[in-house]
């Protein structure tokens, strides 16, 4: 909770022009809601900023390629570089997600794997900003590569492997390896 205070601290700024940007490159409000499941299969809303053009979810789903027409300017440089992701930060003030933890996934790209016991494992943690999976697969992990690294996150958990996971994320993102399941940089 500190460190997401410290960063909405740091990034209070550069979050609202990140949202006037988002607001000047299309139509819409700035930031997407979206309803994920959380610790213990509770659903939360969480917050991003918007990257894709109005009513884009209803028009395709999920953008996993960069060449999607739906991406606008601005979401794709957010995408990039993950500030897209900030606003995540107000989640994790409240409660209902970590720094560090498995990605808050929607509820139909887990229901294939939702017999799997193993794969269950990573609503025993706070979902997070990062995980494990963003060291150096991000977006290019099939979800049952996700969904083990997931766990084994959650058998391991510390403090210690959180704080190499963040500094490890920090240069991933830095080099923007790996933002869409094509890239494989």
């Amino acid at each position: 909770m500190v460190l997401a205070l410290l960063g909405l601290a740091v990034f209070a700024i550069p979050m609202i022009i990140i949202a006037v940007l988002v607001k000047c490159d299309s139509k819409g409000p700035a930031l997407f809601k979206q309803v994920r499941m959380g610790k213990n299969l509770k659903p939360f809303t969480c917050y991003k900023f918007r990257t894709m053009c109005l009513g884009a979810f209803e028009k395709g789903g999920i953008a996993n390629s960069e060449s999607d027409s739906r991406i606008t300017k601005v979401g794709a440089f957010l995408r990039r570089t993950s500030l897209d992701e900030l606003p995540q930060m107000f989640n994790i003030l409240n409660g209902t997600m970590a720094i560090i933890g498995p990605r808050p996934i929607l509820d139909f790209q887990f229901e294939p794997y939702k017999d799997n016991r193993r794969y269950v494992r990573r609503y025993d943690a706070l979902p997070g900003l990062f995980c494990t999976v963003d060291l150096d697969l991000r977006a290019t992990a099939d979800r049952p590569t996700q969904f083990e690294m997931d766990a084994q996150y959650v058998d391991d958990m510390s403090l210690v492997l959180d704080i190499k996971t963040f500094f490890g994320i920090l240069s991933t993102v830095a080099l923007g390896k790996n933002v869409y399941q094509e890239s494989k940089k």
